[in-house]
């Protein structure tokens, strides 16, 4: 497999029917644990294994700041839609663009790539899967890093050759889980099933391997426009490993928000509950007995029986001690505890302070934000959260481009249209604070030197510039049509008969 390109190791194995280097990819594919992180993010931490000591309170604090982490982040750039707007104008683009949104709106678009940037975020890498469901209508579906594989070519382009997908079902006469894998390639889809320490096709399905038939257009250099197939799969990488320079088995791995994190997040609640630990351990004074006769003491056990012998009256007060129990004593010196806690303070302050910048996260405080902070202030504020998310945009703003590159190509399938999505730009809305005034000020003196539509672009609540350019347009030429009603309606009513029955140069 080293000794040769993928993709015609891929092709060659296809054509001999040999999958075994498809289990093989399978196996070091399980060997990453993807659970870790989702149970940090669920509120599932190491903490919460702390095991007890005798006598000792055993508080088990979990502040889950990889919720945070990950809530702000994929919100960031994701809890305000993504747009796709057209960037020219062609006869027949309104109707790609409608079609488009159809497909969006029967997927839930918004939902999913949200979900599908929090997924990435947290394992590193996602998959979105594209095909013609029964009644032909397009879908999409999401797939988490944990089932899935891709891979690419060694050559410097890195082309995606296929998709892995493997999972597992009961056989109910062998009273045991067995393996399924799912290949994609540019052609076809092959299913396959697990026999002994080898893969074989599925020949329980009529048709196997399965072509998919899902092609894009491209130009090739006579600037021809013609069909190509495709793999129907888009892998978004939410950071890829940096040591994965050499891929010598096509396999690249994504690193997620919270991969360099967990240290820190162990050390806070360790530092947190130690510290509810000691307060609660001294927050009732001890005592302290003094020239104390243990013959003389009276002292009854739990169950109010008297205890006379001297060797069990000391195993009880050795054990009430540890609870905290006032006893009765000749003379009882209460042990008082000074908390010297702004050292524990500082380092637990130090260590939040650490993790959010380290993440990109605001750490928004009354003293930071004010009243009324300006654009200037906020950008300060968000300056580590705008470099991460101009990262997480690129990488995955790639992803969604394959995407509506994919998506364009079904249309065009279905339709038998020849519609291009690079007339399609995708943009995302980062949802920061901004001082409107400030900003509608800002725009106001930018009137003359850009566009009406580049200007509304800027305004972070307008989602669409050019519906909002054309909406605008025609709420002016209504208002102007309300005010000649009123000026002279005679004018209105004759234009309105000149419109239905014709200009008076069309009858010549």
């Amino acid at each position: 497999m080293q000794t040769m390109l993928i993709e015609q190791f891929y092709q060659e194995n296809k054509e001999n029917n040999t999958w075994k280097w498809v289990l093989d990819v399978i196996r070091k594919h399980q060997t990453r644990d993807y659970s870790v992180m989702r149970k940090y993010v669920d509120g599932e931490h190491d903490i919460l294994k702390q095991p007890e000591e005798r006598g000792k309170p055993n508080n088990r604090i979990v502040v889950n700041f990889a919720r945070k982490i990950i809530d702000f982040s994929t919100s960031y750039i994701a809890s305000n839609p993504i747009r796709y707007a057209p960037n020219v104008e062609k006869e027949g683009l309104d109707e790609f663009v409608e079609k488009l949104q159809a497909i969006f709106v029967d997927n839930d678009e918004e939902s999913s790539t949200y979900e599908l940037i929090e997924n990435g975020s947290i394992d590193g890498e996602v998959f979105e899967y594209y095909y013609f469901d029964e009644d032909g209508q397009i879908c999409m579906t999401p797939f988490t890093a944990d089932e899935c594989i891709a891979v690419y070519d060694t050559t410097v382009k890195a082309k995606l050759i296929a998709v892995i997908r493997y999972y597992h079902v009961w056989n109910d006469a062998a009273k045991r889980n067995e393996l399924r894998v799912e290949v994609y390639d540019e052609h076809e889809i092959s299913y396959l099933k697990q026999e002994g320490e080898s893969l074989v096709l599925d020949t329980s399905r009529p048709d196997n391997p399965y072509l998919h038939k899902i092609t894009v257009l491209v130009t090739d250099q006579d600037g021809k426009i013609k069909p190509k197939p495709v793999v129907p799969w888009t892998h978004y990488v939410n950071r890829p490993r940096k040591h994965q320079a050499a891929r010598d088995d096509g396999m690249i791995e994504g690193m997620g928000d919270l991969a360099d994190l967990k240290n820190l997040f162990d050390a806070i609640n360790k530092a947190i509950t130690g510290k509810v630990n000691v307060q609660e351990y001294f927050k009732n004074p001890k005592i302290m007995f003094e020239d104390l006769d243990l013959d003389e003491l009276i002292l009854y056990d739990e169950e109010g029986n008297l205890i006379t012998d001297v060797e069990r009256k000391r195993q009880y007060l050795a054990k009430m001690f540890w609870t905290s129990h006032v006893l009765v004593g000749s003379k009882a010196v209460p042990i008082t505890w000074d908390l010297q806690d702004q050292h524990e303070e500082n380092t637990i302050n130090r260590l939040i302070e650490s993790l959010l910048d380290q993440s990109g996260t605001p750490h928004l405080r009354p003293d930071q934000v004010g009243n009324a902070p300006s654009g200037i202030a906020l950008k300060l504020i968000f300056y580590h959260a705008d470099i991460k998310a101009g990262i997480k945009m690129r990488q995955y703003g790639k992803g969604l481009r394959n995407r509506l590159r994919i998506l364009t190509g079904m249309l065009n399938m279905k339709y038998r249209k020849q519609w291009n999505y690079q007339d399609i730009d995708i943009k995302f809305s980062k949802n920061m604070p901004v001082n409107i005034v400030e900003m509608v000020d800002i725009i106001t003196k930018l009137i003359g030197e850009l566009s009406h539509e580049e200007r509304l672009a800027l305004l972070p609540f307008v989602d669409d510039p050019q519906a909002s350019r054309k909406k605008l347009l025609a709420e002016q030429e209504e208002e102007a049509q309300r005010r000649m009603a009123l000026m002279d309606p005679l004018a209105v009513d004759n234009e309105e008969d000149e419109d239905e029955n014709g200009s008076p140069g069309d009858a010549a």
